[in-house]
């Protein structure tokens, strides 16, 4: 764990925060590369008014960071290094009503940092145990018949063959999900965040 963490001197000195890649060109591979760049794009005409780097799912964090890690699962699957800011202050705001005056009142609280964040509730599954091989297709043919399935309810509402079918679709991919499920090929697999230098 880095020395920060643990109270002495740092060894390296790490730049920002980087739990989702902003500060090395984007995300590559979103949830462990279920998805593609680009994928976690928002588009502007439906959120528009979003910073560039937040439209592009470029999350950043303007903390320090104070370890380095790399996501791993018992199965031996590791995801890239990360550079993570861990405990910090953060200053925050509120309101104090004085003699029948509200005023805006500046404190400090401790709050935890991406470290523990990913730890607490990032690294539940990896991806790869979660979807191995051709279950990633698969995984995306479910959502791509899905969002057919929706637009041919709102567009034909009553088409029931078509709509029949593509539930149809739907299920025949889920059957084999079942069956990789049952074979323990597909499984639950918790990633641990092991520091590296």
């Amino acid at each position: 764990m880095s020395s920060l963490l643990t109270g002495g001197a740092p060894a390296v000195i790490l730049g920002r925060c980087n739990p989702y890649g902003a500060e090395s060109g984007g995300p590559r591979g979103v949830m462990g590369g279920l998805y593609g760049p680009g994928s976690a794009a928002s588009p502007p005409e439906m959120m528009p008014g979003l910073p560039d780097n937040v439209a592009q799912g470029e999350w950043s964090c303007p903390q320090q960071a104070v370890i380095r890690v790399r996501m791993t699962c018992r199965c031996g699957h590791t995801g890239r290094i990360m550079d993570l800011c861990s405990w910090h202050d953060e200053t925050y705001y509120r309101g104090e009503f004085v003699a029948g005056v509200t005023r805006r009142v500046a404190d400090v609280r401790r709050v935890h940092g991406h470290y523990e964040e990913i730890s607490r509730r990032g690294a539940g599954a990896c991806t790869r145990c979660l979807f191995p091989g051709e279950a990633a297709g698969w995984h995306r043919s479910i959502e791509a018949w899905q969002n057919e399935l929706a637009y041919a309810i709102d567009t034909r509402p009553y088409d029931r063959a078509r709509q029949d079918y593509i539930k149809q679709q739907i299920e025949a991919i889920v059957a084999k999900f079942d069956e990789r499920n049952a074979d323990g090929t597909i499984h639950r697999c918790p990633m641990t965040l092991v520091p590296v230098s």
